[in-house]
């Protein structure tokens, strides 16, 4: 690949998407507008909350694949083998392990809160 190719797809790609993101803000900004014009408040930016069950669903999958992660790294080095499908196999295993784990904890939460 030539260096002018190498250096134009990168600044190709700054400038479009910053392009974009000027483009998203000038119609929020028009649409917030159009709200206060017609006597509706718009929603404020920093009002938005954090769902603690979406945090302990995140964490729970993060630690799954990690713990995939892990398991697959000792697995391939106790054996000696050098499978393709280890590492995705357990990652998703564990993932969805993780993501299993996070519905029962918000079942118990949820139980005791009623």
């Amino acid at each position: 690949m030539s260096p002018a190719v190498a250096l134009v797809v990168p600044v190709t790609a700054i400038v479009c998407i910053s392009g974009l993101l000027a483009i998203l803000r000038k119609f929020e900004n028009e649409e917030r507008m159009a709200m206060i014009e017609k006597g509706l408040t718009p929603p404020q930016k920093g009002s938005m909350r954090v769902n603690p069950a979406s945090a302990l669903r995140w964490g729970c999958l993060f630690m799954g694949v990690g713990l995939g992660i892990f398991i697959a790294n000792i697995f391939q080095n106790v054996t000696n083998k050098d499978s393709e499908a280890l590492y995705p196999a357990l990652i998703l295993f564990f993932g969805g392990l993780g993501l299993l784990v996070s519905y029962y904890i918000q079942l118990k939460l949820d139980e005791r809160h009623k």
